[in-house]
């Protein structure tokens, strides 16, 4: 069993948006440091009754500011939190991650992808981390990162998932990779 792990929702969200004068600031590639929280909007709300979760998924990792401050998550490495202003059912302070750490990790001998074109996976069938690879990095630098060539989901080491349930926060669960599906890992 490795030791790592995906994000998944595990409760009704809405779909959430940064404004879209914010865009640069949230979504950037390089680290932002906005003078002020970004604003979040409700842009797709459930039909059924719904409570703020303390994790949401988007536009991107975010955590409640009174969870984020009970945790040590600040310096990890590759890894930059910016303030959100959540402003859904009332206004709720959020950290959100913004990632720049990428590791090539994929075993692409033994992963199973549905599309592999110009170095980049879109899709996946089947995934393996190559635990070779892994090794070569001290764990510091292999906490929270994406992978090179498939940056479409964060992997998260046990020890920050187990620093975060130890809260059990609403929202969101981590779920083993080899526990991987398709239809919600894209």
């Amino acid at each position: 069993m490795s030791d790592y792990f995906f994000a998944r929702e595990n409760q009704l969200t809405p779909i959430y948006a940064v404004a879209e004068e914010f865009e640069e600031a949230a979504f950037s590639t390089r680290f932002t440091f906005p003078s002020a929280p970004i604003p979040v909007f409700a842009t797709h709300k459930p039909a059924q009754d719904y409570e703020i979760a303390d994790i949401i998924l988007e536009p991107a990792l975010a955590i409640a500011k009174r969870l984020f401050d009970s945790l040590q998550l600040e310096q990890l490495y590759g890894a930059n939190w910016i303030p959100l202003k959540l402003i859904d059912q009332g206004e709720h302070d959020f950290m959100m991650l913004q990632l720049a750490h990428e590791v090539d990790v994929i075993c692409h001998e033994q992963s199973t992808f549905k599309r592999f074109k110009r170095g980049y996976i879109t899709g996946m069938k089947t995934l393996v981390i190559d635990s070779n690879k892994l090794a070569q990095l001290p764990l510091y630098k292999r906490l929270v990162f994406r992978d090179k060539s498939w940056g479409f989901h964060t992997f998260y080491h046990k020890d920050i998932v187990n620093q975060i349930m130890r809260h059990s926060p609403k929202g969101i669960e981590f779920v083993p990779i080899e526990t991987f599906n398709e239809s919600w890992a894209g």
